[in-house]
Order: C-alpha cells, then structure tokens, then sequence
C-alpha cells in the first residue's frame, strides 16, 4: 500500500513539472513569432501579475498628435485611469491634444484641450494635421482668442470707445464724434464735483457707476472677443468665411471712431477687422480691439497695413476674405480697411454705418493694396 500511495505521488509531481515546461515553451514561442515590441507595464501601487499590463507600442501614439480625429464611438473620461466616464463621443469627432500622460501602468493615454482623457490607441484615433499660416504669419488660434491689453481701463481726454460715446451722451456733451474733449473733461468734472465725487474730470469705475452703469459693462465693453467660429481640422475657406460672418453681425450698425466691441455697439473699419479676425482665429496683436480705444491707436488701419506679419498679395490677385486698404486722396497715409468679399464687393464700416458696397467709390478710391490674414 505504501508503495502504491508513492508512486502515485511521483507520478503528479511529474505531470505538474511537464504542464509547467509546456507553459513556459508556447509563451517562447509567442514571443519569438511576434514582430512587435511588447511593453510590460506595472503598477506603481504593487508587483502582482493582476497589475501588469502588456501592449504593443506599434499600436499607440507615442507623440503628442496635436489634433486626432475618432474613428468609431467611445467614450471620453475625466481620469487617465480611464474609469470615470466624462460623455459619449461619436466617430469623427475631433479633440485638441494638449499632452500624452501616462496611466497608472504606464499605458499611453492623450489628455484634450479641455482636460478630457481618451486612450492613445491608434485604433481609436488618427492623428490630423491642423489649418495653419505659415511660419512668420500671424498664426491662427485653435481656442477661443483672449483679449489683449488692460480690461477695466480708465478713461482720459482724447480716449475714443464705446465707453467714451457712453459717457459724453450721459453728460451731454456727444456732436457726433466719440472723442474725449475737453469740453467732456469739464462736464465730468462738473458731475463728480455734484455727487461727492473727486473732481478729477477723468473716469474710473466709481465714476461710471455713479452715473448709472453698471460694473460688469466697464468690464465687458472692453472685453468683448468675438467666438471663435473655425476650428483646427477646419480649412481656410471656413476661417474666413467665419470672419466674413462676424462682419455681418455689425450690419446697420453705427460708425463709431476708436470703437471695436460686440455687435451690440457701433464700430469704426479696422474694429469691425478685429473683431472679423478674431472669430476666424487670428489676433494681430500688437493691435486689438482693447487698445484701439486709446489715443495713438484710433488709426489702426495704418497698423494693420505696416504689420509685417499680414501678407501683401498683389490687388490683381485679390480674394474672398482679404483685406483691402485705402489712401486718403492725395496723400500716401492709410486712412481705411475692409474686407473683400468677391466681385469687386466689400463690407465696411465707412460713415454712417456698417454696409456693404463696390470696392471703389467716390469716397474711398484710392487703394494702397491687399494684405491676406488666411493663407
């Protein structure tokens, strides 16, 4: 019996020993037939074999993309973990990459613009290359274009703006040109003085808001950046007719000097520009629509004209979405722009109003050239 009861345990311990090696020699053979290089990742929290992960770099991003468009339905998470489901996302869909992370087991993972995570599989996404300038061009922006100079500024003599033209019909002193004079200066001095106000004759925010604005207008006026309307895997046609549409919404409206704000204000010609670049994806900064209030800037036209990062194109080859600049008559000084809109039409912001009309007219017909924001 004792015999009987060894050789039956000699026999398992055999039988183990064989399933082992066989284990071992198909896990060799996968290996060795694979032309991939396989990666094992572990978790940082522990060693267990529950925790190790196995990919294929081949089969993953390994450089940020920039823009990826989705190639079937999935889901967009708020971790890198890949466990807390953010919303649905349908096939086609493109995201802005801001960075490859890395999961807790090392597995690439891409991080959106908007702090969204979805995996880096090249199964799930292809990388798309994005509508852009070229290199020494004013580049075009992918998110929302912020504002350039001091929100919340203070208003002195010879200031133009919206707040400007608000100010002088509070104080009686608008005659059809939005200029801080100092007929403006006095009368804002006279206003302080009779509401316990120091009687600097300049206006601050507590100025404005005695006279019955509100704080959030000082703020928003100047603020305002029309939305971006053209995105990254869009072309150049839709960049450009997204600032042709902005242009639309000043339709009618007021020409107003210094003045580059929401369609809910006039606007002069190169704050109707602006605000048409904006919502394309362009800011030709230095100059903005924040600064063209201020004195020095009220003729942004001839910056824009001078500004090396516009490309001149010459007026025979004139397109949809260019700009068009004007002389004043016989002088060679900039006095003008507008945008082209084809056959020999352009919108503009021109006394009175916003309108569109020929290229050349009466007025204004003398053109100094053609610059293109979108190349």
């Amino acid at each position: 019996m004792r015999k009987r009861w060894t050789a039956a345990v000699i026999a398992a311990l055999v039988a183990v020993s064989t399933a082992a090696t066989t284990v071992k020699a198909d896990d060799t053979s996968t290996t060795a037939n694979t032309n991939e290089t396989q990666v094992t990742a572990t978790s940082d929290q522990t060693n267990s074999d529950s925790d190790k992960v196995t990919y294929n770099k081949a089969d993953y991003l390994s450089a940020n993309p920039k823009l990826v468009r989705v190639k079937h339905a999935t889901t967009a998470y708020k971790d890198a973990a890949l466990t807390k489901s953010a919303q649905s996302v349908k096939a086609g869909s493109h995201f802005l990459i801001s960075r490859i992370v890395k999961s807790d087991n090392q597995v690439p993972i891409l991080k959106t613009s908007d702090g969204l995570y979805l995996p880096a599989k090249k199964s799930l996404v292809t990388k798309v290359i994005a509508y852009q300038n070229p290199k020494g061009y004013h580049q075009v922006h992918y998110t929302q274009v912020k504002p350039y100079g001091k929100v919340g500024y203070n208003l002195y003599r010879g200031y133009e703006g919206i707040k400007t033209w608000k100010v002088m019909h509070r104080v009686g002193t608008w005659a059809g040109t939005n200029y801080y004079n100092q007929a403006t200066y006095n009368a804002v001095k006279n206003f302080q003085r009779s509401h316990h106000l120091p009687a600097t004759g300049n206006v601050n925010l507590a100025t404005w808001e005695k006279m019955g604005f509100s704080k959030k207008s000082w703020y928003s006026i100047d603020s305002y950046v029309a939305p971006l309307k053209a995105y990254a895997w869009q072309g150049r046609k839709a960049h450009i007719e997204a600032m042709i549409n902005q242009a639309y919404k000043y339709m009618g409206k007021p020409w107003l000097a210094g003045c580059s704000t929401s369609p809910s204000y006039g606007v002069d010609c190169s704050g109707l520009v602006m605000q048409g670049l904006y919502a394309g994806g362009i800011s030709p900064v230095p100059t903005s629509s924040i600064g063209h209030a201020h004195p020095g800037n009220e003729w942004n036209s001839r910056n824009l004209w001078a500004d090396k990062h516009l490309k001149r194109v010459p007026y025979s080859q004139r397109q949809r979405g260019d700009l068009v600049f004007y002389y004043q008559p016989g002088t060679h000084t900039i006095w003008h722009v507008a945008i082209y809109l084809g056959n020999n039409r352009v919108i503009e912001s021109w006394p009175p109003r916003v309108m569109v009309q020929p290229i050349v007219n009466s007025q204004r017909n003398v053109i100094a050239g053609i610059k293109r924001p979108f190349i």
